[in-house]
């Protein structure tokens, strides 16, 4: 494939900036383009992507016997709402019934960053959604308090964490979780479409979202945990096997992980992937295997534009070059 199937993809999807990596058992292409004259960015900003390394280091701390999946949240975030019946699986999960922070009313007037202890008061403020395990709610503040966990069990911070057990490791040069208040320069900037100021920061993610890399750093992450060499290949099933449904037709949350159902080319056909979506005003990302083809995709934009679309339109550039 060519440089250039980037530019169509950006501009398609109204991108300012993007990253796309392929990968198939053949091959490695990678791109990152700008629309404009100004400097090709190194990185772009990945948000909740960054959901997939936390849980990551969840499992691993599991497999190492640091932690269990059953321990309730109240060791450690004691003024939860239900906290001794919560578990850090259903954190994972999206099934501990939390309010998520960023969806305050007061917070979304004026969105700035918010300290883990912060997010957790305005989460708590609002009460219990709903019984632990008793529904699914995307959130956050669920993120962000294993975030809390993971700082608790390995006494470093949450991002030195990450740099450690993930990309060090891995030799991803340019795949990292950033410290709150940490702004790299060679960062694309979020671009919404309406032209607004963006509502969000990439180091404001801390937990739930703080991850900046190259599409082929993240893509060979995404490699890493499906080929079992992050955390075993048990666990790496287990992070899959219970899956709850979002909220469009056709995607599910597992650990940390998602599962897409998509339409295919021909009736009745129904493609899966592997992965996880993020996304907030001005800035849009997808790391996903896709089985149908074979091959790994990653995609991040600076935009508004859909890059689950755009790294449906490399896959199709990618089968039809065959």
């Amino acid at each position: 494939m060519a440089s250039d199937q980037t530019e169509d993809a950006m501009k398609f999807r109204k991108a300012t900036h993007m990253t796309a990596s392929l990968a198939t058992t053949d091959a490695i292409w990678r791109s990152t383009r700008s629309s404009d004259d100004t400097q090709e960015p190194v990185r772009l900003y990945w948000a909740s992507v960054g959901k997939a390394l936390t849980a990551v280091v969840i499992m691993q701390l599991v497999e190492e016997g640091k932690l269990r999946l059953t321990e309730p949240v109240s060791r450690w975030a004691p003024e939860l709402p239900n906290g001794a019946f919560t578990s850090v699986d259903h954190l994972l999960l999206h099934t501990a019934g939390l309010f998520s922070a960023n969806e305050d009313v007061e917070f979304r007037k004026s969105p700035r960053y918010l300290t883990p202890k912060e997010a957790i008061r305005i989460s708590v403020s609002h009460g219990a959604m709903f019984c632990p395990g008793q529904n699914w709610r995307y959130s956050n503040t669920g993120y962000t308090i294993l975030g809390q966990i993971i700082e608790a069990v390995e006494g470093q911070p949450y991002n030195e964490v990450v740099n450690r057990r993930i990309a060090k490791p891995l030799k991803l040069s340019t795949l990292r979780a950033l410290a709150p208040h940490e702004s790299p320069a060679d960062v694309a900037p979020l671009t919404p479409a309406d032209g607004m100021k963006p509502g969000h920061s990439p180091d404001w993610g801390y937990s739930a979202g703080s991850v900046v890399s190259s599409a082929e750093d993240m893509l060979r992450f995404w490699h890493a945990l499906l080929t079992a060499k992050l955390v075993s290949l048990e666990n790496t099933s287990r992070m899959f096997e219970e899956l709850y449904p979002m909220f469009g037709s056709g995607t599910y949350y597992g650990r940390g992980v998602m599962l897409y159902e998509l339409p295919g080319e021909e009736k009745g056909q129904i493609k899966k992937w592997l992965g996880h979506s993020g996304g907030t005003r001005g800035a849009k990302a997808v790391v996903a295997y896709s089985a149908h083809d074979r091959a790994f995709v990653a995609v991040a934009l600076s935009g508004d534009g859909s890059a689950e679309a755009a790294a449906n339109l490399l896959l199709k550039m990618l089968s039809q070059s065959k």
